[in-house]
């Protein structure tokens, strides 16, 4: 028996889009790179499920969540960026921007990027997960404008759980694969190495590019944005709740986690403030 398929637990009808005050964030430039950016990377969800769906073709449940609940939700984070973007800065040629990114990005998603086992793809996805539960949490803190920190706190809600979907298959794998810790944290410290780089580059390029017509986005550009992002990561990251997170499918013993939380929170401030 197929399951059901379950209901959105938010739509964009439930976001005050005509109650956007607008001059909170319209003049701030790092915002609107940081969200036309974001509504690229949730757009192309359809392209990363697919193959998903495809690799997990030995698990109709998997499969199912994944195409069923898991992609539609991403598809829905895109387009209510989307529309936030475009409700503040309407003059923004979004297609013709979402469009070079998807040409840019696009080869850098083939079905060979999947992780080597089923357990350990699983495990990755909670790496990017964590990554953007933490991201949209850090938007919904470090907002100066109210509908965006009730969307961000939506998404953030929707990574969320995720995660815990994503945790429960791996958990399902990873009793057949019995993988060592040290394979897991192989895998995991190569996929956060991954998490928000290229992605990120090509999203904000495409965004730049196209609203400044004839001027070119370089890595430098790229870097001095990032920098000025260190104080809001600073302030604004969840940190600790980011390498509990990720520390959850190694599994460790109560006492070695309860140490090593806060040694990895303060060397996770440290890199990604940097």
């Amino acid at each position: 028996m197929t399951p059901a398929t379950p209901q959105p637990r938010w739509s964009l009808q439930d976001i005050s889009f005509d109650h956007i005050q607008k001059e909170r964030i319209v003049q701030d430039q790092d915002w609107f790179y940081l969200l036309a950016g974001a509504s690229f990377v949730e757009s192309l969800a359809d392209l990363y499920a697919h193959n998903l769906v495809a690799y997990y073709d030995d698990n109709p449940s998997a499969q199912h969540w994944l195409g069923r609940e898991w992609e539609p939700e991403e598809l829905q984070h895109g387009r209510a960026l989307r529309a936030y973007v475009l409700a503040v800065w309407p003059d923004f040629d979004w297609e013709a921007a979402y469009a070079a990114f998807e040409r840019a990005y696009r080869p850098l998603c083939a079905d060979g990027l999947l992780g080597p086992t089923k357990a350990l793809e699983m495990a990755a996805r909670c790496v990017v997960e964590t990554g953007t539960s933490s991201f949209y949490g850090m938007i919904q803190a470090a907002s100066p404008e109210p509908v965006l920190r009730d969307l961000a706190a939506r998404i953030r809600a929707d990574e969320v759980h995720h995660y815990k979907y994503f945790y429960r298959y791996f958990r399902e794998y990873q009793q057949h694969e019995r993988l060592s810790r040290w394979r897991l944290l192989r895998e995991l410290l190569r996929r956060i190495a991954e998490v928000d780089q290229e992605d990120s580059f090509l999203a904000i390029k495409a965004a730049y590019e196209t609203h400044n017509r004839g001027q070119t986005f370089s890595r430098a550009d790229f870097d001095a944005y990032r920098r000025r992002m260190g104080n809001w990561i600073q302030r604004y990251y969840p940190f600790e709740m980011a390498v509990k997170m990720l520390l959850k499918p190694m599994d460790l013993p109560r006492l070695l986690q309860r140490a090593a939380v806060p040694l990895l929170t303060r060397k996770a401030r440290k890199v990604l403030a940097n």
